[in-house]
């Protein structure tokens, strides 16, 4: 408190009269130097991405055009059926993606291990999964590699879990779903390269982590806890707000 008056005469000579505490605000006091540099490198990262995204963007759109001309559609299933002695099912496209079926997989399921297959990846179109990871893995390119290959593996196993319950959802047995999983998944021994052509292949990771979330009971969820999660970000953003420059001269 003594070296308020003090603190407060400092803060007042600035060429802005804005009284503001710099001893609790030292990022104003860096060079201007040092804030291009960190504008410099940023913008830098960011037209780094913004040209990574655009050719993505446009394989995602060749490699979509190829598929929808080898393939024949079945609006009753909603799926496109491709001609060929492998096994392989996915979802691709960004803006309107679509399921893509082998002949030969197609022949070998059941009529309800079918629907299993077709209701998880048409989850994955109507919920435009391609899409969101395209768009997440550019944003994610901002962390450390390691940070940014976690936070993709547990987007990937959030979004292949919800289109599971849709597959539940679809047949109402969720034994059956785990069981058509792994059957699926042992027919199809090769992993498709998602990222690098833009499709979510059903036989995807975490197959361990899927099936034992399948033959769990799904647990309540917390009201107490989502109150007091959602309670926390909201006080954490408003602090981080509080502290930013702009906003804090004027409170």
């Amino acid at each position: 408190m003594d070296s308020h008056e003090i603190a407060t005469e400092h803060c007042s000579s600035h060429t802005n009269g804005i009284a503001h505490l710099c001893w609790f605000d030292p990022i104003v006091h860096l060079s201007d130097a040092l804030w291009m540099g960190g504008i410099s490198v940023l913008a830098s990262v960011m037209l780094f991405n913004a040209y990574k995204g655009v050719n993505l963007l446009i394989k995602h759109w060749h490699f979509q055009t190829t598929l929808r001309l080898i393939g024949q559609p079945d609006p009753q299933r909603g799926v496109f059926r491709i001609a060929s002695d492998h096994f392989f099912v996915f979802s691709s496209g960004l803006f309107t993606p679509y399921a893509f079926i082998s002949s030969r997989l197609m022949e070998q399921l059941s009529a309800k291990q079918l629907d299993v297959v077709l209701a998880h990846e048409q989850a994955h179109c109507q919920r435009r999964d391609v899409l969101r990871r395209l768009f997440l893995s550019l944003a994610a390119l901002f962390h450390f590699p390691a940070t940014r290959q976690y936070l993709l593996a547990d987007l990937e196993l959030a979004h292949e879990q919800i289109c599971d319950v849709a597959a539940v959802q679809k047949v109402g047995d969720r034994l059956f779903v785990a069981e058509t999983i792994i059957n699926i998944a042992r027919k199809l021994n090769s992993l498709i390269p998602e990222q690098a052509i833009g499709v979510i292949a059903f036989n995807g990771s975490h197959i361990d982590i899927r099936i034992q979330q399948l033959l769990e009971q799904p647990k309540p969820v917390n009201c107490y806890a989502v109150f007091f999660s959602s309670l926390l970000c909201i006080v954490f953003f408003s602090g981080v707000l509080a502290l930013a420059m702009p906003l804090h001269h004027l409170l």
